[in-house]
């Protein structure tokens, strides 16, 4: 078991690990200590193993909702730490005080985050926790874990989906009373469309004059009247009159 270990065993860095966990974004130790276990362990070449662990810190940082550099640039990120490691590795025999310091800061810095946030993170950043998070872990032994910035992230998120909810319902109820309004306005107006056609047809409808209808004739002087007139010695114009005015006096 001991000769397990010290075959795992990383001068400055501790023991490979296979995965990166916990509830706090990687460390500069976490970095090293996963790559050594692909490079040791697995005999990956430098920039294979470089390019695994890139993958897994991208993965963890996405996580948190954090934007980052590349993965390519991450993979070189973690390149840079491991020749740094080298670097002091190489001079490792030597006892100044110089090589000493070097090698005491690099160790307190260990703990300490592997930063690969984008640039402009802090701006691209909507979300207060999520800036506080990342504010917080780029402290000394990065301070804050994952699991409680993530209910308060979930929390905002669920609060700005249901503002959004409402503010679609709004502008949906918005649209169709609209709708409906535009609707009640275009039949109003065929209505009175219609019903001002209906006029103008009636008020330029033909009128048939009675003085163009053809009058009934009326045989006022039948053959029994003339004969009376003729005894009593009555013209039939005086007759006509007679007849005229006794209708006119009905």
């Amino acid at each position: 078991m001991e000769s397990t270990r010290s075959k795992t065993e990383v001068w400055l860095i501790g023991q490979h690990i296979t995965e990166i966990t916990g509830a706090q974004l990687p460390s500069r130790g976490d970095v090293l200590r996963l790559f050594f276990h692909g490079h040791n362990e697995h005999k990956k070449t430098v920039n294979d193993s470089a390019s695994e662990v890139a993958a897994s810190v991208i993965s963890f940082w996405n996580k948190a909702r954090i934007p980052t550099i590349t993965e390519k640039s991450i993979g070189r990120k973690v390149v840079d730490l491991f020749l740094m490691w080298k670097g002091l590795k190489k001079n490792c025999t030597r006892t100044t005080d110089t090589q000493r310091k070097k090698e005491e800061t690099f160790c307190d810095e260990l703990e300490d985050l592997f930063d690969v946030a984008h640039p402009k993170a802090m701006q691209l950043l909507t979300i207060k926790e999520d800036r506080a998070f990342l504010a917080a872990q780029r402290e000394k032994g990065r301070r804050g874990v994952m699991a409680g910035v993530d209910k308060k992230i979930a929390c905002s998120i669920k609060r700005r989906e249901e503002s959004k909810s409402k503010q679609s319902l709004q502008q949906n109820q918005a649209s169709s009373a609209l709708e409906y309004d535009e609707l009640g306005s275009s039949s109003e107006t065929e209505s009175q469309s219609s019903s001002s056609s209906s006029t103008s047809s009636l008020a330029i409808s033909p009128v048939v004059s009675s003085s163009n209808r053809k009058r009934a004739t009326l045989k006022v002087i039948t053959p029994e009247l003339s004969s009376t007139l003729d005894r009593t010695g009555i013209s039939h114009r005086s007759a006509l009159r007679i007849v005229s005015a006794t209708a006119a006096s009905l």
